[in-house]
Parts: structure tokens; C-alpha cells; sequence
């Protein structure tokens, strides 16, 4: 009876070792793409495993498009952007005054 026997080598390798590996990589991944952040996902994967999981994906998820909070174009910025196509011959009068008409009206 030696230290570390055959079974407890099993156990080792088959159940302790992919936890340590399989749980914290999986909280660090979920964890960058919600608000608990990559480092706060694989300490929960790596002390609470499927616990800690959990929690990350309890968590909110972090916004997809961060440039959704920029004003959008003013009316005079529009109708600028079209009169310049409309001068260098991009688009025609009609198109032109259609764009304007929609801008105007909105």
C-alpha cells in the first residue's frame, strides 16, 4: 500500500483532473461574453464548477453593439449627404428631392 494507489490515480485523472480543466475553461469562455467578465467566469467555473457555470449564464450578457448609443444623423447632415450625391451626379433630381421630401416629412 503505497502513497497513491492504482484507484486513486483513476480518480484523479478521470474525475478531479477535468474538472480542474474542463469548468474553468467553460466559465472563461461563457464569462467574456457576459457582464461577470473572462476572470470572474473561470474562478466560478473553477471553485463552483457546474454551480459556477450556472451563475455566469445567470449573468447579462455583454451588448453586441457597442455604437448603439451614438446619436444618429441630424436631418441637415441628410440632406447635405444627398445634395453633394445629387451635384456630383450620383443620384437624379428625382431621387434627390424623393430623399429630401422623406427627410423633411420624418
Amino acid at each position: 500500500m503505497g502513497l497513491l494507489e492504482p484507484w486513486h490515480i483513476i480518480i484523479l485523472l478521470f474525475f478531479i483532473v477535468p474538472f480542474a480543466i474542463i469548468f474553468p475553461t467553460w466559465g472563461y469562455r461563457a464569462g467574456s461574453k457576459r457582464t461577470i467578465g473572462a476572470a470572474g467566469g473561470l474562478l466560478l467555473g473553477l471553485f463552483f464548477n457546474f454551480i459556477g457555470i450556472i451563475i455566469v449564464y445567470c449573468t447579462n450578457p455583454v451588448e453586441q453593439n457597442p455604437f448603439r448609443n451614438f446619436p444618429a444623423q441630424s436631418a441637415a447632415d441628410e440632406l447635405q449627404k444627398y445634395k453633394q450625391l445629387f451635384d456630383s451626379g450620383a443620384i437624379t433630381e428625382a431621387e434627390y428631392n424623393a430623399q429630401k421630401a422623406k427627410i423633411l416629412n420624418s
